[in-house]
């Protein structure tokens, strides 16, 4: 334990040293570039010396030195500016002294800037923030939005509360959005003009009419649908029936405000009562009736018109191998008892199987006013399932493949049989798999549904 308390100790002196010394030679450099009037790069010099050691009396001194003179070119150009009448720059100047102040700070250097000058800065900014909101004034008033922007932000930074800086702020940037969103309204480009209306009302819930503007649009481009049911029963109705129902789940989960599901209860019910017959397809004569008593504009059509599985059996293939293993013998040159590796040819077996299910699905979106269909697609998917696997009686690690009669030491084919022998053996279920396909199919046919009515 002595001995490591001595070992510790040593490490920190030599880390101690090193850090002097690399102290001492940033110190010897500020100090030329000082001596040759440099003394921005000279102070930065400094700072760096007196940061990796406090206490190198040289690195402090050359930092207090060089600056007093660095603060007192900051507050020269602040001056200059303020005589010019450039308030941007004088109050910018002034701040990056104020910085600058603060980071020598942090080695235990203290300078000030003069109380006069810190007058003048409150003066200069109070200059500066007038000139900036008269001119994003004028910007406003010629409608230049995009720059009266700019203008009033850097106000806004400053002081929040600057005359009507913040109400001037929201107009220059809102104002752009308003107008568009206005006319994409009139052009009846309805979902154009939400995006417009919800990009304002994110950032001010009550500019001028956004609000009823937003629910107006809303309400004029919204699409009713309903998914119909297919009322002529087939081997294939419930597999028809399990889309739709995915199909439905996925469009709500997209959560776009201007589709609307119609209950299909409700539908049922009226369909019903009124002895109206909708078998997938919505004719001229009842698809007006159908839209007026359900409120729907349009309707989706799904069918699927083919499902079947094909199983492939385990198709078995066998194969001349390797096995390695370690024979002893007698090494006369040295005397000893060793090993060598030697192969014997063994037989191993591989398995191919695969199942795949398959549907064919016809979809349709019609229009309830005319019975017209807008949109029609025959969907044919499928999903697979394979294995692949070897079967070996020894240890697969061992086990090496046959090239032309003769072992195959490739350590990548090696590899490949292993990964063989460690491979699935079941494949996956029918269920399984046709209810992948549910929801792939289902996530098409939302996807493209809501691309017809987003155009």
């Amino acid at each position: 334990m002595r001995y490591f308390f001595i070992l510790l100790s040593s490490l920190f002196v030599l880390l101690t040293l090193e850090s002097c010394t690399s102290s001492k030679a940033l110190a010897k450099k500020a100090k030329k570039l000082e001596d040759s009037n440099q003394y921005q790069p000279a102070s930065d010099l400094y700072y760096q010396s007196a940061k990796k050691n406090n206490t190198n009396i040289d690195a402090l001194a050359g930092m207090k030195r060089t600056g007093s003179l660095v603060l007192n070119d900051y507050i020269n150009t602040f001056n200059k500016a303020k005589l010019d009448e450039d308030y941007k720059k004088a109050t910018y100047t002034y701040l990056d002294a104020e910085k600058y102040v603060a980071k020598i700070g942090q080695v235990n250097v203290k300078l000030e800037i003069p109380e006069f000058t810190q007058a003048d800065f409150r003066i200069v900014k109070k200059l500066h923030l007038n000139k900036e909101y008269d001119e994003g004034l004028s910007l406003i008033e010629t409608e230049n939005f995009k720059d009266a922007e700019l203008k009033f932000n850097e106000v806004y930074k400053f002081d929040k509360n600057f005359k009507e800086v913040k109400e001037l702020r929201n107009i220059a940037f809102l104002e752009p959005f308003y107008r568009k969103a206005i006319t994409y309204q009139d052009n009846k480009e309805y979902r154009k003009a939400y995006e417009s209306y919800q990009r304002i009302l994110k950032r001010l819930p009550d500019y001028k009419d956004t609000k009823d503007n937003c629910e107006y649009v809303l309400r004029a481009g919204q699409i009713n649908l309903v998914v119909l049911d297919d009322k002529e029963k087939t081997k294939y109705s419930l597999y028809t029936n399990n889309i739709k129902n995915y199909t439905i789940n996925s469009i709500i989960k997209k959560n776009d405000p201007f589709i609307k599901i119609v209950d299909r209860e409700n539908l049922e019910n009226i369909l019903t009562e009124q002895e109206l017959a909708v078998s997938g397809l919505v004719s001229e004569e009842n698809g007006v009736e159908v839209g007026a008593l359900t409120g729907a504009q349009y309707a989706l059509s799904i069918k699927v018109t083919n499902y079947s599985v094909v199983n492939k059996p385990a198709k078995k293939g066998v194969y001349d191998g390797f096995s390695k293993y370690s024979e002893k013998y007698f090494n006369k040159t040295t005397q000893k008892n060793e090993y060598r590796t030697k192969y014997k040819k063994v037989k191993y077996s591989t398995y191919y199987a695969s199942r795949q299910v398959n549907f064919t699905v016809n979809y349709r979106i019609i229009s309830l006013k005319t019975g017209e269909i807008i949109t029609s697609e025959m969907l044919e998917k499928k999903k697979e399932s394979t294995v692949n696997y070897l079967v070996y009686k020894g240890n697969v690690k061992n086990l090496y493949a046959s090239s032309n009669g003769k072992v195959n030491t490739s350590y990548t084919e090696h590899n490949r049989l292993v990964e063989l022998s460690n491979s699935s053996k079941t494949l996956d279920t029918k269920e399984n798999l046709t209810k992948k396909l549910y929801k792939n199919i289902s996530q098409e046919i939302s996807n493209i549904t809501i691309r017809e009515f987003s155009k």
